[in-house]
């Protein structure tokens, strides 16, 4: 007798209610073995791979890839290899059938499509059924490309007084006032081009002083920008902490010249790059283990001293931000410290972070420096009690033994949950933390 295995939306967090499907790595009627990636999910903080639960043929899948789906609810199947096999396409349920055998399944999933090589044929007016890919069951970039480089396409069909023209560019000649009859195509079969719009604009006379002085038209439509499922949680996030965190900040302006130096000696008995972010993390994993109070959070009333110190970092990606977690830093070495930062960050950005690697944070490091950004508060990231906030090193006129002397500075700014810690324990966290950095042999010896 055949078995079947559930296919849930799992649920990847204590807040999460839904997930996106961004891709099935499996396709329907493929053969999956137990913990194998089997689909990737987009949660409020990554984007994670799903493992299969079972191993056997999956079957019945009832999502699409960019749904936002419910946890907990059923969207596939995975059954053994007793039996009957149910073979399904990507949005229907279909009844087991005696007639299909594992070898009919592969011949029989559908075809799937990259996004970009989606965008790249939606642009030029071509159907997915219309490109054969080179190998496999997904059609990617280099196939689309492949097509339209072949200039006889009986296939593709114009319709007769019909302009090509990619979405973008008909949007863009609209805003300016051109009329795509007017423009000259670049484009496979000369449809226009977003370059053919703007050489064109770039070419038209200039405005007259009197339309160049012309009133504004009274209503304009905003274009409304898509919002990914990284920024949506994290608006809901920063929504629902700001007013139920009690902020307060704490400033500090430190001499960096020992901790400039001390990263130069490192980096000269380092492979690996060694970064300012790399040494925080050391000095406020150690300023952590000394204040304990300030490594607790607030939950349900009650006040919890967190067993472990682990450092988030807060990392820009491509659409939204998200804080990767150095796990156990206060038993780390720099040079261990610099290697999970640099695989942290380089995984976040290719948004291929596991779960694991978002989750026990208990304090986080935000640092704006790179950008030059001279100081600034940042926001808990709940449920912690504190966040550090830094600027960039810059050298500045300082009183130094009585005179006046140019030295590197660096600006430090704490925000705390007031519900955790108080303004004398944070005061003396950000003390602690700032004689390490202007002498960090003190916490080396």
């Amino acid at each position: 007798m055949s078995k079947y295995t559930d296919v849930i939306m799992p649920v990847l967090g204590m807040s999460q209610d839904s997930g996106k499907l961004v891709r099935w790595i499996k396709k329907s009627g493929e053969r999956v073995e137990k913990g194998e990636p089997l689909m990737e999910v987009e949660t409020d903080k990554a984007t994670v791979e799903i493992e299969a639960p079972a191993s056997g043929w999956l079957t019945q899948i009832s999502a699409q890839e960019g749904d936002d789906i419910p946890v907990t609810r059923v969207i596939a199947v995975i059954q053994d290899e007793s039996g009957e096999i149910a073979v399904a396409s990507q949005v229907t349920h279909v009844e087991p059938s005696s007639a299909l055998t594992p070898s009919h399944l592969t011949a029989m999933a559908p075809l799937s499509i990259s996004p970009l090589a989606a965008r790249i044929a939606a642009e030029n007016h071509l159907e997915p059924s219309q490109i054969k890919p080179y190998s496999g069951r997904r059609i990617e970039k280099a196939d689309v490309l492949a097509y339209l480089d072949n200039v006889n396409r009986p296939e593709l069909v114009i319709q007769p007084g019909r302009i090509l023209a990619s979405p973008k560019a008909r949007r863009l000649a609209k805003e300016s006032g051109l009329e795509l009859t007017g423009l000259r195509g670049s484009g496979p079969d000369g449809a226009i081009l977003t370059a053919d719009v703007l050489s064109a604009r770039a070419a038209s006379p200039p405005t007259s002083p009197a339309a160049a002085v012309s009133p504004l038209p009274i209503s304009v439509t905003p274009t409304e920008l898509p919002i990914s499922t990284t920024w949506a949680r994290m608006i809901e996030r920063i929504s629902a902490s700001w007013p139920a965190t009690p902020h307060f900040y704490l400033v500090r302006e430190v001499n960096a010249s020992r901790l400039v130096s001390w990263r130069a000696q490192a980096q000269a008995q380092s492979e690996n790059k060694i970064t300012v972010t790399d040494l925080l993390v050391r000095l406020c994993a150690a300023a952590l283990a000394k204040h304990p109070s300030v490594n607790s959070q607030y939950h349900n009333g009650k006040l919890l001293r967190m067993p472990e110190i682990n450092i988030g970092l807060a990392v820009a990606v491509e659409d939204g931000l998200v804080v990767p977690v150095i796990h156990r830093a206060d038993l780390l070495e720099l040079s261990r410290i610099a290697m999970a930062r640099m695989d942290l960050v380089e995984r976040a950005r290719a948004g291929k972070l596991r779960l694991e690697d978002l989750q026990g944070g208990t304090f986080t490091i935000s640092n704006l420096g790179m950008y030059d950004v001279d100081a600034f508060n940042a926001m808990i990231n709940p449920p912690q009690a504190a966040i550090l906030a830094v600027g960039r090193i810059a050298d500045r006129v300082v009183a130094l033994n009585g005179q006046p002397a140019v030295q590197p500075m660096l600006t430090l700014s704490v925000s705390f949950d007031h519900r955790v810690v108080d303004g004398a324990r944070g005061a003396e966290f950000l003390k602690t933390l700032a004689e390490w950095i202007e002498e960090p042999l003190a916490l080396l010896h």
